[in-house]
């Protein structure tokens, strides 16, 4: 269940939220996970400007993981103390951004610049900034792993080249499970071609 769904059935859900403010229940994850939903959450720590907020341990752990990521607008921003119009900057390089919208899921709405032309990916910009009900964020592209697995398709077994998603689950700072997707799309959601598939640790003999 998503949070949005419990702002959208206020009445269906009031139980599980008053047990939940009263710590009756346990719930994972947590409510305030709703931040870090909130694709607008990296642009925030990738910000030069909120870098004093961080400790040096903290700023090396968003360097190395977090994607360089800002609200598109037509506005100056920074990276690597250089200042810029950001709609021109992502305009220019299509091959290293990838459009999202900043509340969604399931890779609804995502446009990977590098799988379209020039005249696409400036129509799709277009859009995000008309946007009127939703905020988009402009991401930077990271290099996906890939790997070549075996598919069952009616023609038999077929080995196709696929973008592998690992997530790790973690509560209280522990690993308790992992999410593993194979997809031969860029995207590895469900909804956009992917699928999950089971993962297994293998000890050597």
């Amino acid at each position: 269940m998503l949070i949005n769904d419990i702002l959208a059935r206020p009445a269906e859900c009031e139980a599980l939220v008053k047990a939940y403010e009263a710590g009756a229940v346990c719930v994972a994850n947590a409510l305030t996970c709703k931040i870090a939903h909130k694709k607008a959450f990296f642009a925030v720590l990738t910000d030069e400007r909120n870098a004093a907020l961080f400790s040096g341990n903290e700023r090396e752990v968003i360097r190395r993981h977090i994607p360089w990521t800002r609200l598109l607008e037509d506005a100056k921003t920074t990276r690597d103390g250089e200042s810029f119009g950001l709609l021109e900057y992502v305009r220019k390089r299509r091959n290293d951004f990838v459009l999202k919208p900043n509340d969604e899921y399931g890779g609804t709405g995502v446009t990977l610049g590098w799988e379209m032309n020039d005249q696409a990916w400036d129509d799709a910009l277009q859009r995000a900034l008309c946007d009127r009900d939703s905020k988009w964020v402009v991401q930077q592209r990271i290099a996906v792993r890939r790997e070549v697995f075996p598919v069952r398709t009616p023609n038999g077994i077929e080995m196709r080249d696929m973008l592998v998603d690992f997530a790790p689950y973690l509560f209280r700072g522990r690993m308790a499970g992992c999410l593993t997707r194979l997809s031969s799309t860029g995207l590895a959601n469900v909804t956009s071609g992917g699928g999950q598939v089971p993962s297994f640790v293998v000890d050597p003999r």
